[in-house]
């Protein structure tokens, strides 16, 4: 995989979609999917600046985004003051020798879909603290950088939650920068796929008889339904005042041709690295899913309504496309 992409997706790409959605479905099977080995004949030129080789290209693609959105976009959505500290000085010079290669359409919708999820998910987070939530957990963590920005966690303690790998390799950048780590982080081990979380958070200091909230980012569509489910479950059955954040990805029939391009583009594109999207969800069976788990109330976020909350009066043409949505649900 190429980033940023050279091509823009102009030409044909094999689709990487799961096969067989139709309007009505919760989702796809994973017929179509490269394999979870796969790897691209071309090797990503974002982990060529980086002190440390990245696990996972879809942690690195998000940060440096968040990165790029620091310089580039004008007023700020989402203010990160270590975007570029966590990426190492050769990247974070790369980046900013570089900016024009970030100023496309496609990675424009990518930027604005990366900034407005964490802005919406670090909002939500400080009016749980505000209420009285103590416990922040991020699930998929990637390089966030909230723990670091906020090392008091607005009086709370946050949960670090990614795979063991990931975690080795950001704390391996952490110490690079110079970043310690803050005594109210926890950094907990987890593979989606094979533990569960309630299972993961148990072998932590995380109280499960006290309300937390959970920011769930760019997961959803990579892992399959049960994994998804099977997490919404756990943070459904928390006690009162609990909440989440999280996004999720559409089938194609529900989008206009246009972002229908852009989202085979994006999953062949990361099928590539061996990280295929698995799960798209419809819009109002999600929403009855989660009624039916034990969710109080749920908030779904549409592309017309983040860029009205978070984009309205800019002249820079930052939108947030509809290939994605963002879900607010709280217990």
């Amino acid at each position: 995989m190429r980033w940023p992409f050279k091509d823009q997706c102009g030409g044909q790409v094999k689709s990487a979609l799961p096969g067989g959605l139709k309007p009505g479905n919760l989702r796809g099977g994973a017929g179509g999917l490269a394999a979870a080995s796969a790897k691209s004949a071309n090797e990503d030129e974002t982990s060529m600046d980086l002190p440390h080789t990245p696990p996972k290209q879809s942690a690195l693609r998000v940060a440096e985004l968040r990165a790029v959105h620091q310089a580039l976009d004008v007023p700020l959505v989402f203010e990160d003051g270590l975007a570029f500290a966590l990426l190492g000085d050769a990247k974070a010079k790369s980046i900013r020798d570089n900016l024009a290669r970030y100023d496309t359409p496609l990675l424009k919708g990518l930027r604005a879909s990366v900034v407005a999820r964490a802005r919406l998910a670090e909002d939500e987070w400080a009016e749980a603290a505000r209420r009285g939530v103590r416990q922040y957990v991020i699930l998929g963590a990637g390089l966030d950088t909230f723990a670091y920005r906020n090392r008091d966690a607005l009086g709370g303690r946050v949960f670090e939650v990614d795979l063991p790998a990931t975690q080795q390799w950001k704390r391996d950048l952490l110490r690079a920068a110079g970043l310690s780590e803050p005594a109210s982080l926890t950094f907990v081990p987890i593979d989606f796929e094979r533990s569960t979380l309630g299972e993961a958070l148990g072998r932590s200091d995380f109280r499960s008889g006290e309300p937390a909230f959970f920011s769930w980012l760019g997961v959803s569509m990579y892992i399959e339904e049960e994994a998804v489910m099977s997490t919404l479950r756990f943070v459904a059955a928390l006690a009162r005042g609990s909440g989440l954040v999280f996004d999720y990805g559409l089938p194609p029939a529900l989008l206009s041709p246009r972002e229908q391009r852009g989202l085979e583009c994006i999953a062949t594109r990361t099928a590539e690295h061996g990280e295929p999207w698995k799960t798209l969800f419809v819009p109002e069976t999600l929403i009855g899913a989660l009624g039916s788990l034990g969710f109080s109330e749920v908030e779904d976020f549409d592309a017309e309504r983040i860029n009205a909350r978070y984009f309205s009066g800019r002249a820079d043409a930052l939108r947030k496309s509809g290939v994605s949505r963002l879900i607010c649900a709280r217990v």
